[in-house]
């Protein structure tokens, strides 16, 4: 009798459980699978990445996902240090799509799109590229041997390939500044800020950052390379913090700024250099100015070589002085200054400056507009 009440009670319990597993089927079905539909506001071509937070999706940060397209291709994914899923997206102007979102094990990456280190054997270097272009910030064992360069480098590249570690891995001096069909080194930085490096302004004067003191490394790819930066201490107790984020396909690096210590309303700015052989290569607009450079040895190179900044969040005084142009920011107290930097090369995938131009217009366009997104 006890055996027999024992198997009634067990299979009651389990009828229970396929109950409530059956109530829940529909729930759970609908949980695994998620429709990210993707609306472009613009009438531009869009191809770019796409950061959803993890909260929109309803995971935690880091959960195995895998994000296949309208043809059922599962596309590369990766997941930010401050907890976005990030996918590669293509909507056509004024265009609708759609992406199938499942928790999952994503295929193996095949290949990288960005990459950046530290580089101690050439005095603390801190490089990183994707497949456009190339930047360069100098580090400590640099500034300790009395060398200024304050600003971002800039390296240009003929290739999709990541080759910094092969650039590297020989002797800088023949190949950083030499074009053997890969990538090089022209842009002169030296004591100027270079390409889209931060400042503060005092007495309507620029004062010169040098080089970060600390670095952490925050996403290593295979869509985004991000790395903080910290720097030292000014006399006033003024601490620079900076974060820069380098996106597949994308020739600007987005740079995140702020300061501590500020106790009064302070300029800041964002700054490139400007030869002075060829001052007449800056256009300038309400929220972005460019320029072509005409590389360290213009005679012998030949080439251009387009930088701009663009500022589509914030109000800038963008003004040229001390051979610089640069977008101020007027009594910052705190808070962080959002802007982008970026570079290309007139020996690959942009040919003039009628054509930067047009990028320049395209991105600010697309920040401005950012597309419209809804998890279903």
């Amino acid at each position: 009798c006890e055996v027999t009440r024992s198997k009634h009670k067990k299979q009651t319990t389990m009828k229970r459980t396929l109950l409530i597993a059956l109530c829940l089927f529909p729930l759970l079905s609908a949980w695994a699978q998620l429709t990210v539909a993707i609306e472009n506001p613009t009438g531009i071509q869009r191809s770019e990445l796409l950061a959803i937070d993890a909260g929109q999706l309803g995971v935690k940060p880091r959960t195995n996902m895998v994000v296949r397209d309208a043809f059922g291709i599962e596309q590369l994914t990766q997941w930010t240090h401050d907890g976005k899923l990030l996918m590669s997206v293509y909507v056509r102007p004024h265009g609708k799509t759609t992406y199938k979102i499942q928790q999952g094990m994503p295929a193996m990456v095949e290949r990288s799109w960005v990459s950046g280190r530290h580089y101690p054997e050439r005095l603390d270097d801190i490089a990183f590229e994707n497949d456009r272009i190339g930047f360069r910030l100098y580090g400590p064992e640099l500034q300790r041997r009395g060398e200024r360069g304050f600003g971002h480098d800039v390296w240009v590249k003929r290739t999709t390939e990541l080759v910094l570690d092969e650039l590297y891995r020989n002797d800088p001096r023949i190949l950083f500044h030499l074009d053997y069909g890969k990538a090089l080194d022209c842009y002169g930085v030296g004591p100027t800020l270079g390409c889209g490096t931060p400042c503060m302004i005092r007495d309507g004067k620029i004062v010169y950052p040098w080089c970060y003191k600390t670095y952490r490394i925050l996403d290593k790819g295979p869509l985004r390379f991000s790395v903080q930066v910290d720097f030292p201490a000014t006399a006033d107790g003024i601490t620079e913090h900076r974060i820069l984020s380098l996106d597949k396909g994308s020739n600007f690096c987005e740079a995140v700024v702020w300061y501590d210590g500020v106790n009064q309303p302070t300029d800041i700015a964002a700054g490139f250099a400007i030869r002075p052989v060829q001052p007449d290569g800056v256009v300038v607009g309400t929220d972005f100015v460019h320029y072509a450079d005409p590389t360290v040895d213009p005679d012998r190179h030949q080439y251009q070589i387009y930088v701009a900044m663009l500022f589509p969040d914030v109000h800038v005084t963008i003004t040229q002085q001390e051979n610089h142009a640069l977008g101020i920011l007027k009594n910052y107290t705190d808070g962080r200054f959002h802007y982008l930097f970026g570079a290309a090369w007139s020996e690959f995938d942009v040919r003039s400056q009628d054509e930067w131009h047009l990028r320049v217009q395209g991105v600010l366009q697309a920040k401005k507009n950012p597309l419209v997104v809804t998890v279903r």
